[in-house]
């Protein structure tokens, strides 16, 4: 099995700038509430712990790996993998939308986009730019960032020819 792997994409500049001022909120906000009169100690310490836990779930969601076998392809992040099957497939394109996306369950900007938008649509983007979208025949999309598209493209329809009924 020849497997094929893709980096993710680096964050393009609007979602690094929603990171750093998301980043500066959250770090600062707990520390800032240290020094509240009177004191309430309790609160602060548990808004270390949330906005801190925040961003450490938010870097986990950040796709470690993107690999393309001879059949399947392999999403992988902290807390678990994606397979999509590639004789799944229906259609496979360069998805260069950039307007509004309805976030259903997921995360918005802090590193990246991850999660269910606009219903179903399975998320993992890091660069807004370089999207991928990958639409299987049973309705589910997969929109992703890869750094280089057009190869993750090219290489993922070699393998669809590869895999073809004759």
């Amino acid at each position: 099995m020849d497997m094929k792997e893709f980096k993710t994409a680096r964050m393009d500049k609007q979602t690094m700038i929603i990171t750093i001022i998301v980043l500066f909120f959250l770090i600062l906000f707990p520390i800032s509430s240290f020094f509240f009169y009177p004191p309430k100690p309790v609160i602060s310490i548990t808004s270390i712990i949330l906005m801190y836990g925040a961003i450490i779930i938010a870097y986990c969601f950040i796709p470690r790996r993107i690999a393309v076998s001879d059949s399947q392809i392999l999403i992988k992040n902290v807390f678990g993998s994606a397979i999509i099957n590639i004789n799944e497939i229906e259609s496979l394109q360069r998805w260069n939308k950039v307007g509004f996306n309805l976030r259903t369950f997921g995360i918005g900007g802090l590193f990246g986009y991850f999660g269910y938008f606009n219903g179903k649509d399975s998320w993992y983007v890091t660069n807004i730019e370089k999207k991928v979208q990958i639409a299987l025949k049973s309705g589910k999309k997969y929109i992703l960032s890869p750094e280089n598209p057009e190869e993750f493209i090219h290489t993922i329809q070699q393998r669809s020819i590869e895999n073809a009924p004759s």
